[in-house]
């Protein structure tokens, strides 16, 4: 009788499917914004992960989970921070859940580069809810598409290299940052009070009208 052989196993599992939009302050959003893009960036990668769980254990396999470094800092209203924060926290508690069976846990964590994601066409929902006795401004897309182009980088081979480092190295990082912005300015930044990160970003962000600061 010949021996059985076990199915085989999933050596690396690269979640990286994610939306954006919309993104705007919090008062322009209905619950369904807020589902669409958990629902590709968080539900989805967690959805899938499960799936494949079983092939990643029996190849004590690899998952890369694509954040991004607006999963360390929500610097704008919308479900695209959120969405990142929860992928931070679902690869940490993975990672510690997984340990024991030979399987690795990696996020990496990009900066601002140039992808379909990164879309100033249309980044507000189509009826902003400005019924609010203090409304927000639209904001001038034309400035906010030269701080972009400031920020985004076009090479995405800096994000793959961190990819591939996490699939193929030996012993490999728990997370990874892409980009300059990301190690230069983001990062940093985390470590920050968050009282001057809100400053910072109080410069940034659109302010409303008739507000009390």
């Amino acid at each position: 009788v010949p021996r059985s052989v076990s199915p085989p196993g999933l050596f690396g599992l690269v979640n990286n499917a994610g939306v954006a939009n919309p993104i705007g302050p919090t008062e322009w959003m209905d619950i369904e914004d807020f589902r669409r893009v958990m629902a590709v960036n968080a539900f989805g990668a967690i959805e899938v992960t499960l799936q494949l769980l079983p092939l990643l254990k029996r190849a004590r396999g690899r998952v890369v989970n694509t954040s991004s470094v607006l999963g360390r800092i929500s610097a704008n209203g919308g479900g695209y921070c959120m969405s990142k924060f929860c992928i931070e926290a679902f690869s940490d508690s993975l990672r510690w859940d997984t340990r024991h069976f030979g399987v690795k846990v990696s996020v990496v964590e990009p900066g601002f580069f140039k992808t379909n994601a990164i879309d100033l066409v249309s980044p507000f929902p189509a009826s902003p809810k400005l019924h609010h006795p203090a409304p927000f401004p639209v904001p001038d897309l034309k400035v906010q598409r030269l701080l972009l182009s400031l920020l985004c980088d076009k090479d995405l081979a800096k994000v793959t290299a961190c990819i591939e480092h996490a699939l193929r190295a030996r012993h490999p990082r728990s997370r990874y940052s892409a980009g300059w912005d990301a190690k230069l300015v983001w990062l940093p930044a985390s470590y920050l009070p968050s009282a001057l990160v809100d400053l910072a970003l109080a410069l940034i962000l659109p302010k409303p009208a008739h507000s009390v600061h």
